[in-house]
């Protein structure tokens, strides 16, 4: 114990650990360390972390970048020319697979997790885990898995049958990594779309009082959505769906009223047909957009 661990040295055991661990990502369950490997990596990573020249921060970074790159060596082929529901099952499966893996490698570092990761508030090796896996995959394939996730959102919104258990096992994922803030712009974005031209029809098809009524209920089912894929807090997904959900409405309103030359007096009485609660939401609103357009990074 006494005799100095050099880097190079122990990462050399610690990164055969993790390529034996790899192969689950291709479903090979069967080929996990044996108790005698593991308790090897384990010896090596705790020698590494409290010996005098401590390699703590460099065995954190080369967690972060070694299954970064079997993401990019055995997840990535699987999701090459896929699209729509076949890519966001693929990737589900990939991410189960790697879930499983990540259990037995951050075995390995468990040492590194309860001191060096709390000392430093650094995300948990399971977090670090999460954004290798999915900047990774979002680095080639952005766009088609961001288009098949807003899909799949938007599906199950007008009540088509949409894998609630893949969608959401891949939404979790996500919001544990550093892709969420990516994400969470699209998912903005696309919801502040979708109810602009929602908007458009419903002005014409619904009297005015029931016209706000679908404000109210648009509000209270995009709140819950907001917070189940994106895990936001309900305060926070409320002023969001004011922004993204009652604004776009709540201007079509607004111009349908000038353009037909309603009177204040008529829409005082529209109002009145409403709940108070409504009322209180539509009078606090400002009329804005509030929705940031620009494209975003999923690396921010």
């Amino acid at each position: 114990m006494n005799v100095h661990l050099s880097f190079e040295d122990g990462w050399k055991v610690l990164e055969q650990g993790i390529v034996t661990c790899s192969k689950i990502l291709e479903g090979s369950t069967g080929t996990r360390p044996t108790v005698a490997e593991y308790m090897n990596c384990y010896d090596c990573a705790y020698r590494m972390a409290v010996q005098t020249t401590s390699y703590c921060e460099e065995m954190y970074n080369g967690y972060k970048a070694t299954l970064a790159e079997s993401v990019r060596a055995l997840v990535c082929p699987h999701l090459m020319h896929q699209r729509d529901g076949y890519l966001l099952r693929q990737l589900a499966k990939m991410w189960s697979n790697y879930c499983i893996m990540v259990k037995c490698v951050s075995g390995f570092f468990n040492y590194l997790d309860r001191c060096f990761v709390e000392q430093r508030k650094l995300p948990c090796l399971e977090d670090t885990a999460a954004t290798s896996f999915f900047s990774t995959v979002f680095s080639f394939f952005s766009h088609e898995v961001s288009d098949a996730l807003l899909t799949s959102i938007r599906q199950e919104r007008d009540g088509i049958n949409a894998d609630m258990d893949i969608l959401m096992g891949i939404m979790r994922g996500i919001c544990r990594s550093e892709v969420k803030s990516f994400m969470k712009n699209a998912v903005v974005q696309d919801t502040y779309a979708y109810y602009s031209r929602k908007s458009s029809e419903w002005i014409v098809q619904y009297p005015l009082q029931d016209y706000l009524a679908k404000v109210q209920d648009c509000m209270e089912k995009e709140t819950m959505r907001l917070m189940s894929y994106l895990s936001i807090a309900e305060g926070d997904s409320t002023e969001l769906c004011l922004k993204v959900v009652s604004a776009p409405l709540m201007q079509t309103y607004d111009s349908y009223a000038r353009e037909k030359q309603i009177g204040g007096q008529l829409l005082l009485q529209t109002y009145k047909t409403v709940e108070d609660d409504l009322l209180a939401r539509c009078n606090r609103l400002t009329i804005d957009s509030g929705v940031d357009n620009s494209s975003g990074s999923y690396m921010e």
